[in-house]
């Protein structure tokens, strides 16, 4: 997939061009991928994708606390294994935000990429404040010599695919649902941090992970199921992401802490990458660090059969 940061070196033969953030690239963005990939196909074209970086919740700062599903590595690199052969990233800045609607359409998907058709989601807005619309693309469409096709809402369980839902579903802590819908499974990416150290006196040693991203989702407090990669290499784990209440109760920082079956090995300063694959139960204060230990390990035991 080749990855522009500008338009001034674009350039694709038939562009068939679809536009969002596609935070996540779920299912119901692939369907509507796999749609823009099909319609390039018909007319000898090439599939363009349409992004921008950071993302308007951000930008704005409409919500402090806005977190995304995938980084832009992360997007970059599911789009690619989608099969997008072109994907475009600018600049979300003030003066961009400032466009009208009609010089969305003519400067950038007209003059910039030169369209030769745009498919959208059923509820795309653009330029300033949101005011564009379908109708308006439509009718600017025709005006300037592309097509514009609008795809209707997509839907897993009667119930609208959105990122929206899968964040909602993470922060209730269904990593399982949340992976329906994005149709693959959740992760988080970092390097492990220099941690207390506490598993290591109940022989249980865990790994502190530091997400690569501060804007990256991170599920509801709990205890999970999960498998991390490193180097290359899949391990089962068990992942708490919580406040340690046993070890500090005035602990207001949730940690990401993983403990690695079957290994062994220093991780301090590792890149590692956590899948979560199932809730287990919500995080409790025990009375000591034995009771602590036997939770994990009973912990430990789920994963296992869950994992096998």
């Amino acid at each position: 997939m080749n990855i522009y940061h500008s338009l001034k070196d674009f350039s694709a033969t038939n562009a068939v061009v679809t536009i969002g953030m596609f935070d996540g690239v779920h299912v119901g963005h692939r369907a509507l991928l796999q749609h823009v990939m099909l319609e390039a196909s018909v007319i000898n074209g090439e599939s363009v994708v349409l992004t921008f970086w950071p993302h308007p919740q951000v930008f704005f700062g409409k919500t402090h606390d806005f977190k995304m599903l995938s980084t832009l590595d992360e997007k970059l690199s599911l789009l690619a294994e989608i099969g997008i052969d072109h994907c475009i990233i600018l600049p979300f800045t003030h003066e961009f935000s400032q466009y009208s609607a009609h010089d969305y359409v003519v400067e950038i998907l007209h003059k910039g990429i030169g369209a030769s058709k745009v498919i959208i989601g059923y509820d795309h807005r653009y330029g300033k404040h949101g005011q564009g619309d379908f109708v308006l693309m439509k009718s600017l469409g025709i005006q300037l010599g592309f097509d514009v096709q609008e795809i209707p809402a997509f839907t897993l369980e009667q119930v609208n695919i959105s990122s929206t839902k899968v964040r909602h579903a993470l922060q209730i802590g269904d990593v399982h649902k949340a992976g329906e819908y994005l149709s693959y499974t959740y992760s988080i990416a970092g390097t492990v941090q220099q941690g207390r150290k506490i598993g290591r006196t109940i022989g249980i040693p865990t790994a502190n992970v530091l997400p690569e991203s501060e804007y990256k989702l991170i599920p509801a407090i709990g205890v999970y199921v999960t498998r991390v990669l490193y180097n290359n290499v899949v391990y089962k784990s068990v992942t708490s992401v919580g406040l340690n209440p046993t070890i500090d109760e005035h602990n207001t920082k949730p940690t990401i802490e993983v403990y690695l079956l079957d290994f062994d090995s220093d991780l301090y300063n590792q890149y590692i990458r956590v899948y979560f694959v199932e809730r287990i139960r919500d995080e409790q204060k025990y009375d000591s660090l034995q009771e602590l230990q036997s939770a994990i390990k009973h912990d430990i035991e789920i994963a296992k059969r869950i994992l096998q």
